[in-house]
């Protein structure tokens, strides 16, 4: 039996699904070599003023720049995301490294008052599990904050994509010291004995909320601290306001950038009555414009298709209606179409849980109080997105939802300047803006 993607690194091009590359996991030996090594290198890299680390991160920066071409394209073959998309994700994660860099020097400064002083210390070594959807950026993010504070690295990526991570470690050695960032290619049995060693000080973990608990379960009981991001079905609220035009394509670009396989994109649709018919309209114009293997990548899998469909045909036979697409794209490739369901409510699938994948979901709110609580009710609120022609307005309705993060008049994203944390079962911790930094080290007083 040929082994599954869970059962060994794999890499599968999803626009056609040939398997072009294997790897086995590490055995044990490997992997202890490996952390002993990562703490070696954190102590040399704790000894660095922040303006040597931030050199460090600049030539890095270089690096990746230069190696444009060639990351996105093996992004673009073992998870079929397009390739202006695969290029702009090297592009961002370069300009994250610049922007660590600069910005750390300040964030890291001791801190004085009236009591004493406040330094800012590394933690050691961090791990960092990471997720497929954004194979070069979901590296960069964590590490770059992780060297800026004076530690070392280490990465589990994930399983369908081990060449894009073997070419990112491959540039780190190029230009940082040895053994600073190292790839663990090992099974789920192996990290979780990396979560558990005496080396690692820092669980950094993106994926499904699931894998998150069990995680950050093995982490406590080891008295270490995690940073969790898993998900969010995210909230678009379409105010009776707004230029409902420019929210539906923000709506149909959220959900079609990376075929909808976005912890951030907006996923449910909430529109006040008044503007319901437009904006649905509007919509679908929009979506219409996005075409498989053209203008929309495959999803990565084919079990991530699969359990699309299933969603989707489970909210369908509850009472949701269909307006566009719906079904698995035919032919080669895990490609599913631009989908729009409408009378979609709570307890339905596509109301409660995340959709990953171009699926818009068209919930109608009566009231703005309406649209409130149906932007509330899902346990996963990572970010959401408020559309009004009145910014005090918005910002009112903003203050009242239950989301780590909040877009005005935009689809969702993130900013580097700004903490990025999700709220409920998204997680908790941030890796992003000057409160992210200093997740990746622990302050020590300094008295009289």
């Amino acid at each position: 039996m040929t082994p599954s993607w869970r059962d060994r690194f794999t890499s599968c091009d999803p626009r056609t699904g040939e398997v072009f590359f294997q790897r086995d996991a590490w055995p044990d030996e490997a992997l202890n070599e490996a952390l002993a090594r990562s703490r070696l290198a954190a102590r040399r890299q704790a000894l660095l003023d922040v303006p040597a680390r931030g050199m460090a991160l600049l030539r890095l920066a270089d690096a990746l720049d230069a190696a444009v071409p060639v990351l996105a394209d093996m992004v673009h073959r073992e998870m079929g995301k397009l390739r202006p998309e695969a290029e702009d994700e090297v592009v961002r994660s370069a300009k994250w490294c610049r922007f660590m860099a600069s910005h750390a020097p300040a964030w890291l400064a001791e801190e004085h008052n009236a009591a004493g002083r406040v330094q800012r210390r590394p933690l050691g070594v961090v791990l960092a599990i990471t997720p497929w959807n954004y194979p070069v950026w979901q590296l960069l993010r964590p590490l770059a904050a992780a060297l800026a504070a004076g530690n070392a690295i280490l990465l589990k990526p994930a399983n369908n994509v081990p060449q894009t991570s073997a070419l990112v470690e491959s540039i780190c050695r190029e230009v940082l010291p040895a053994d600073l960032v190292q790839v663990l290619w090992t099974d789920e049995l192996g990290t979780h004995k990396a979560i558990a060693h005496p080396s690692t000080s820092l669980l950094v973990c993106t994926g499904s909320e699931n894998t998150g608990r069990q995680l950050a379960n093995i982490a406590a009981h080891h008295l270490k601290p995690a940073v969790l991001e898993l998900g969010g079905n995210n909230a678009l609220v379409v105010l009776d306001d707004a230029d409902v035009e420019a929210a539906a394509q923000a709506a149909a670009h959220s959900r079609c950038l990376n075929a909808g396989q976005a912890c951030t994109a907006a996923k449910r649709f909430i529109v006040m009555a008044p503007v319901a018919r437009r904006f649905e309209s509007a919509l679908l114009a929009a979506l219409s414009h996005y075409r498989c293997g053209d203008t929309l990548a495959p999803l990565a899998r084919a079990d991530l298709r699969s359990k699309l469909a299933g969603q989707v045909g489970q909210s369908l036979e509850q009472g949701a209606r269909l307006l566009l697409g719906g079904q698995p794209a035919g032919g080669r490739g895990y490609y599913f179409p631009a989908t729009v369901l409408t009378d979609v409510h709570p307890g339905m699938p596509a109301f409660d849980e995340e959709l990953f994948g171009p699926v818009a979901v068209l919930t109608v709110a009566e009231t703005e109080a309406d649209a409130l609580g149906l932007a509330n009710a899902s346990r996963q609120q990572l970010a959401a997105s408020v559309w009004s022609g009145d910014r005090a307005r918005a910002e009112a309705f903003a203050r009242a939802l239950q989301a780590g993060m909040v877009c005005f008049n935009s689809r969702p994203t993130s900013r580097f300047e700004l903490p990025f944390a999700g709220h409920g079962a998204s997680g908790y911790g941030s890796v992003l803006g000057r409160e992210g930094l200093l997740t990746f080290t622990r302050p020590v007083s300094w008295l009289g």
